[in-house]
């Protein structure tokens, strides 16, 4: 089951928790250093309040009292100023750290928004290919049942070669791993399995079923797959099918025989019947 997009997040979270501290940490200093900073501007203005009442001294001021004016003319242009930059520099500083965790939040939420947009592409592809199998499925037994075969759906058919029937009303063969085979090779395939159906008991079934190319074949082929002086112009139709012979053009005959000495009867890809419905 795909996980939820507050799963994800949640289980990336620990990843960037780290960094985050890192981050508030850092932002919970700041009160502390400007305290301290201030505190230093305040000693600052001590020094600078000595120093003017010993100016003032030194003037012979001394005895008509502290000199207020210049003092409140320091803290004015000096030390409030200074004040109000260590507070701002601060508020900045806070509001920098501030933004940087709202980005860390958010590489975290668009990651996790990459994982669960992948997650629901694997799982939508994951529920088309099972569909898909279904149909296949479908396919192979409604085949079965139409060549009067279906009693080797089920658990059995896992491990038997298949029949699947086009959209055009022909029959496509496979191997028990879904390899394309040609009708001689299911056949051998099937009784390997333990099934007993014969060559020509097959193609009587196709041509039944409206197969042209299986009516043709029925015409020429023993059931070991074999004919003789079959007319050269079915040497596709009967290749297709898997079968071998003779033909009565020569050289067609020649060919064919040199084709099947070097590719066994096995070795066809697929079943593929021109003529026949499609």
């Amino acid at each position: 089951m795909a996980r939820t997009l507050d799963q994800i997040i949640k289980e990336l979270d620990p990843t960037f928790s780290g960094q985050r501290k890192t981050l508030n940490d850092r932002a919970n200093l700041i009160p502390g250093q400007i305290k301290a900073e201030e505190a230093g501007l305040e000693a600052k203005q001590g020094q600078a309040f000595n120093q003017i009442l010993g100016g003032a001294r030194q003037r012979g001021l001394g005895f008509s009292g502290i000199p207020l004016g210049e003092q409140a003319q320091y803290t004015a242009t000096e030390f409030l100023p200074a004040i109000a930059r260590l507070r701002q520099s601060g508020r900045e500083q806070a509001m920098s750290l501030q933004d940087a965790i709202l980005g860390i939040n958010e590489r975290r939420d668009t990651l996790g928004q990459q994982i669960f947009q992948t997650e629901q592409d694997r799982a939508a592809q994951e529920r088309q290919a099972s569909q898909a199998r279904a149909a296949q499925a479908q396919a192979t037994f409604g085949a079965f049942n139409s060549l009067g075969l279906g009693g080797q759906g089920g658990e059995q058919a896992s491990t038997r070669p298949q029949i699947q029937r086009t959209k055009n009303g022909g029959f496509n063969f496979f191997d028990a791993y879904g390899e394309p085979v040609n009708a001689a090779e299911y056949v051998a395939l099937n009784r390997e399995a333990g099934g007993q159906l014969g060559y020509r008991q097959l193609l009587s079934r196709m041509a039944k079923d409206g197969d042209k190319n299986a009516a043709v074949a029925l015409r020429y082929v023993g059931d070991d797959g074999m004919f003789g002086n079959a007319p050269s112009q079915f040497r596709g139709v009967l290749g297709a099918l898997g079968a071998r012979g003779q033909f009565t053009d020569p050289t067609a005959a020649q060919s064919f025989r040199n084709s099947n000495q070097s590719n066994p009867i096995y070795t066809m890809p697929m079943l593929t019947m021109p003529g026949s419905r499609r």
